[in-house]
């Protein structure tokens, strides 16, 4: 038992050891600074003396410029300086009384200078929540040491053990809680403490799997629960912060939620869950009732999941749990009510706590009651009493609750209406009705000029609309009867006419919005979902002329805000949604071919008539330009599947050269169509051409076709290269843009053999070595300084690559092959390589302003500003995913670990912020699969050397940080 008990304080020893050694590390530099601070005070004091000495023999004063000078100090430490600072003032007082003289002193450093956001959470995490994970991640390894060396016991030996461990962590804030120094660390290990002796008390009734029950009769059990809930509760009482008490809170319904269930579990949750939010006494902390709150709605959810099949068998289970959530928050709710309880304006934390209690109790009235009736009509109910302690609110005030009560009634309505879909079993009409009571109940706001209700309503219309167009979706999924799906394609288009008119209404009403044309668009996207996708596709075509056009007239005339633009998004819909039915029916004879691309053409046409010049136009045309290209695939792929590819290619040709006699917006379309042409070769390339070995007679030889096919597409990027763009076309930025990407085929050349000739394992070798070429100055200097961005770019493509290879089975890792690990090796061998390399190759001057594409200059200059970080992050996860395939999964976490404490040290040394920002962040996925991927390891004594490893790494992390301190400005 001495063994154990000392195996199981070791750890403890030591990190008190090293928080002592620390401790002293701060006296000894604490008395350094105030020796400095004295000696330079006496200096001060004896530059004083002369001066007055000086008075008082009649010299003439010095400048104060001069005497500033004279007596300039350099700046002293903070603490020593407010020790000692009574004392030169005192002198300057005596030697000038009717003219005082100050010694300056060095500026303060202003509050703003402490860094952004990330310095202020990094010092936070680093210097105070680091020291605390790490003592709680070491308890939690001391205890499965504990365990697993305790498995030699019995179960109440091992019962009195775990008590015994949870009593030494709560020792030491008896012993030195009271001094500030230590107090949070102290706190915390008196928490952890308190969580031991409940999960002692519950594993000794209720957790057989554990190895510490050693009780059989369960009100004994209940009990000794009780008994760990009630310290623990005792501790939220005793907390200094709202965080520990919610802590307390959280563990105390833990045991419940992973315990045998049924009503006595909800109903101790429901106790803990009222008294928890009260305590402690001397404090109301709203923060703290809203974590309970959620706390309590997460271990309903929880609690219904478990307990599904009894619910359904018991009505009386399903009335006690509803009573629960009633007993929880609805007190909760009336002493928000409570004149005076809540802030007159409008708070987050209030708010957040009014939304939380109810939506509990909503919550609980969707999942317990057992029939749809029942559950609509308690929602109701529900919806009548907030609406009534809204009316209660708006008299005796603050306005926001009564706004907030309003919102949550006209949400449980709609939760009520949601609730009687098992009887309105069609969802598009379900989601139409919601729609007319949302529109309803915005016409009603908008009338008596409510801003805030107009507001919510309006929301609720869009959300609501939302969810029609969703519906409609879904049916056109389901292609159901074609009468039904006919119905749905009419409610559709009527709520689509009624949102309309309501944004109508609106423009007319003058009602301020925060996205004005919101409807307008959801108008549009209800007609498209209507008439395009839900009706059978032999409507589709006359139903999309009709319908859009008329709904474009009206648009054209009323001009509501929004509207136009849905239904020209709806027009470019249909045509979508047109040409993926003609392309999955494929191949069309030719008539039939025109007579369904007939409307969208006339619809196009309507787009351009009504579209003025503008935006509309230039669209119209798009549309027309991609009826061509879509006829083009049509009609030449039953001769051979790469006869499209060709064709597109040589329109690609024929649009950049017909810009020429193009003017306005329609330039800027025809370079569209003639980039989109491009576009669906390189796809074509990718899916069919290059995969194709079809030979092609020309004489006596034969060539493959795919060989004639690219050396067209050769011919076609020197023709964009050299061509010749009139005075709008060059003018245009995206032409700007683009054509200097056609100089790069030859690198891209060089990528397509690489991929296609290296095999899978060596292929991050191979970018690598490529990458570390284009970086080669005497390479750059025969060709151009953006060959360094571009092998920048390719050691991003290589890291990429090796991550693909040795992490195809995430989350899980598995074993790579030989072949891949010395593969990996290898690249991350080169890939450091590289970025030693580029410490002296990379010409940071020059990087910036690469030339070519804009896009090499943005990756230029953020490279050459921020080269570390751009070079040293795919580093580190390449390295990451290495270990991950290399190593046992068992040693994961502290491997990632040790190497996010690599990362954060190479940070300090560089002294770079987000290296240990990166690093923070490593550690905290590290502590996440601590305790969700090692907590279930079913060897305790590796679960327990990975825990204690893990922590104290954190410590150092902790300690180095406290030592380092001046790296971080």
């Amino acid at each position: 038992m001495n063994e154990v008990l000392l195996l199981a304080l070791l750890p403890l020893l030591v990190a008190g050891l090293i928080l002592q050694v620390r401790a002293l590390e701060r006296r000894v530099r604490r008395l350094e600074q105030q020796a400095a601070s004295l000696s330079q005070r006496f200096f001060a004091l004896s530059l004083w003396s002369g001066v007055l000495q000086k008075r008082l023999d009649g010299d003439i004063a010095p400048e104060p410029a001069r005497l500033a000078a004279a007596v300039e100090l350099p700046p002293a430490a903070p603490q020593a300086e407010a020790e000692t600072r009574s004392q030169p003032e005192a002198v300057a007082e005596a030697a000038a009384p009717g003219r005082r003289q100050q010694v300056p002193l060095a500026p303060s450093r202003p509050s703003g200078a402490t860094g952004g956001p990330w310095k202020r959470i990094e010092r936070l995490l680093a210097e105070n929540w680091s020291g605390l994970l790490g003592v709680l991640v070491v308890v939690a390894g001391v205890t499965f040491l504990t365990i697993n060396a305790g498995l030699q016991l019995g179960p109440r030996e091992r019962f009195l053990l775990t008590l015994l461990a949870g009593g030494a962590l709560a020792l030491p804030s008896l012993l030195w809680g009271r001094r500030p120094r230590w107090q949070d660390l102290t706190d915390a290990m008196r928490s952890g403490g308190g969580a031991l002796v409940l999960f002692a008390c519950a594993a000794a009734g209720g957790l057989p799997q554990l190895g510490l029950q050693w009780i059989d009769d369960p009100f004994p059990a209940l009990a000794l629960l009780a008994a760990g809930v009630a310290a623990n509760l005792a501790l939220a009482a005793m907390a200094r912060t709202a965080a520990i008490a919610s802590l307390h809170v959280a563990v105390s319904l833990v045991p419940l939620a992973i315990g045998p269930q049924g009503g006595p579990a909800l109903a101790i949750a429901a106790a803990i869950a009222l008294l928890g939010s009260e305590l402690p006494l001397r404090h109301r902390w709203p923060r703290h009732r809203l974590a309970v709150s959620w706390l309590f709605g997460a271990f309903q959810v929880v609690w219904f999941l478990r307990n599904g099949p009894a619910l359904a068998a018991s009505p009386a289970l399903a009335a006690g749990a509803v009573l629960a959530a009633v007993l929880v928050f609805g007190p909760a709710l009336l002493r928000l009510h409570r004149p005076g309880a809540v802030p007159p304006r409008l708070q987050a934390v209030p708010a957040a706590l009014l939304l939380s209690q109810w939506g509990g109790l909503g919550l609980a009235l969707l999942l317990y009651p057992p029939t749809a009736a029942v559950r609509a009509g308690a929602l109701a109910a529900a919806a009548v009493g907030a609406l009534l302690l809204g009316q209660g609110a708006r008299k005796r005030g603050p306005r926001w609750l009564a706004l907030g009560d309003a919102l949550v009634g006209q949400t449980l309505v709609l939760a009520a209406l949601l609730g009687l879909a098992p009887v309105i079993a069609d969802g598009p009409l379900l989601a139409g009705v919601v729609l007319l009571e949302s529109l309803l109940f915005l016409t009603i706001a908008v009338r008596e000029g409510s801003g805030p209700l107009s507001r919510v309503g309006w929301w609720l219309s869009a959300a609501a609309g939302v969810v029609l167009a969703l519906s409609g979706l879904g049916a056109a999924l389901l292609r159901g009867d074609p009468l039904h799906q006919l119905q749905t394609g009419a409610v559709l288009t009527v709520g689509a006419g009624l949102t309309a008119a309501m944004q109508v209404l609106l423009q007319r009403r003058a009602v301020p919005l925060p996205q004005p044309p919101l409807l307008g668009w959801l108008a549009g996207g209800l007609v498209a979902v209507g008439t395009a996708l839900v009706v059978p596709e032999d409507w589709r075509s006359a139903l999309s002329l009709g319908v859009m056009g008329a709904f474009l007239v009206a648009a054209r005339r009323w001009r509501p805000p929004g509207l136009l633009g849905g239904i020209t998004a709806a027009i470019a819909l249909a045509h979508a949604a047109g040409w993926l039915t003609l392309l999955a029916q494929a191949p069309w004879p030719p008539l039939p071919l025109l007579a369904r691309l007939l409307p969208l053409g006339v619809l196009a046409l309507l787009l351009t008539i009504a579209g003025g010049g503008g935006r509309l136009q230039g669209l119209g045309l798009a549309l027309l330009g991609a009826d061509a290209g879509l006829g083009v695939l049509w009609l030449l792929e039953p001769f051979s599947p790469l006869l499209p590819g060709a064709a597109w290619l040589l329109l690609c040709a024929g649009a950049l050269a017909g810009s020429r006699w193009l003017r306005g917006g329609a330039v800027r379309v025809a370079l569209g169509l003639s980039l989109a042409y491009l576009a669906a070769f390189g796809v074509s390339f990718l899916v069919v051409i290059g995969p194709s070995q079809e030979l092609v007679t020309l004489g006596v030889l034969q060539v493959r076709g795919r060989l004639l096919i690219e050396l067209l597409a050769i011919a076609v990027g020197l023709h964009a290269w050299f061509f010749r763009a009139g005075p709008e076309l060059a003018r245009l930025p995206s032409w700007k843009a683009v054509q200097p990407c056609f100089l790069e085929g030859s690198l891209l050349g060089v990528v397509v053999l690489l991929q296609g000739e290296i095999s899978a394992p060596w292929r991050p070798v191979a970018w690598t070595l490529l990458a570390l070429l284009l970086v080669w100055p005497a390479l750059v200097r025969r060709f151009a300084i953006r060959l360094q961005v571009y092998g920048v770019i390719v050691y991003w493509l290589a890291v990429a690559t090796l991550l693909v290879g040795l992490s195809v089975g995430l989350p899980s890792f598995p074993p790579a092959t030989g072949a891949a690990q010395t593969a990996g090796l290898v690249a991350i061998a080169l890939q450091t390589a590289f970025v030693l390399a580029c410490r002296r190759w990379l010409d940071l001057k020059r990087l910036a302003k690469p030339g070519g594409w804009p896009l090499l200059a943005w990756v230029g200059g953020r490279v050459a500003r921020r080269r570390n970080l751009w070079l040293g992050h795919p580093l580190f996860i390449a390295v990451a995913v290495v270990l991950a395939s290399g190593y046992d999964r068992a040693l994961l976490t502290l491997l990632w670990t040790a190497e996010a404490l690599a990362v954060y040290l190479l940070g300090v040394v560089l002294r770079e912020p987000q290296f240990r920002q990166v690093a923070l962040v490593g550690l905290g996925a590290c502590l996440l699969r601590l305790l969700a991927i090692d907590m279930a390891q079913a060897d305790l004594g590796l679960r327990g050397l990975v825990f204690v490893g893990v922590g104290l790494l954190l410590l150092a992390l902790n300690a180095l940080v406290h030592r380092f301190r001046g790296r971080f400005g």
